[in-house]
């Protein structure tokens, strides 16, 4: 029996009872689509892949235990729910990878100097990432946007001494991290 004919529900039933076939149809059927959602509202087309992509993971991970009435409005609101969970895991770090082409203008550099910069630029952003989600956010804010530690201090509701913390361990991580790169930008500085 061709797998296409069937309905959403039955694909389902099949889903919970492990069959591949079954979410090889419904990921055939649907991951384009999610992937036009997610690609019209990011406009950033690996992103968009890799939620739709997420997603699916998600439908064949909890196929057991999903109750879904309606495949298509399962889908749409658990694509928008990884779509805000992208937003917020990345608002940050966008912000500052603003901040940082904004100090260094890229259209006064050489070409090598520009690789140099797209090198830092994205192992600051990967040393970041690693970084736990309050003490990166206590860094950015201090480091590019200027913030007092009094400011962050009563913006995210936390003590100053807790502010000192996540800013040391920040510096230090970060220090730690991206040695490789000061020499380079020393010498770029010098020259």
């Amino acid at each position: 029996m061709s797998l296409h004919v069937l309905t959403d529900t039955e694909l389902l039933s099949l889903l919970r009872h492990d069959d591949e076939q079954a979410f090889r149809e419904l990921y055939e059927r649907y991951w384009y689509k999610m992937y036009v959602v997610a690609h019209r509202k990011l406009r950033r087309k690996e992103v968009a892949e890799e939620l739709a992509q997420e997603l699916f993971v998600l439908l064949w991970q909890k196929r057991e235990s999903l109750k879904i009435l309606n495949l298509p409005a399962f889908l749409g609101v658990t694509l928008k729910n990884l779509m805000v969970d992208y937003i917020r895991r990345n608002i940050l770090e966008e912000h500052y990878l603003d901040q940082l082409r904004q100090f260094f203008p890229v259209e006064t550099f050489t070409t090598t100097e520009t690789v140099q910069l797209n090198e830092l630029t994205e192992a600051i952003q990967n040393t970041l990432a690693q970084l736990p989600e309050k003490t990166r956010e206590v860094f950015i804010l201090r480091r590019f946007e200027q913030l007092s530690i009094r400011e962050i201090a009563q913006r995210l509701e936390l003590s100053e001494k807790a502010i000192e913390y996540h800013l040391s361990r920040s510096t230090a991580f970060l220090r730690q991290n991206l040695r490789d790169f000061v020499a380079v930008w020393v010498l770029f500085f010098l020259s």
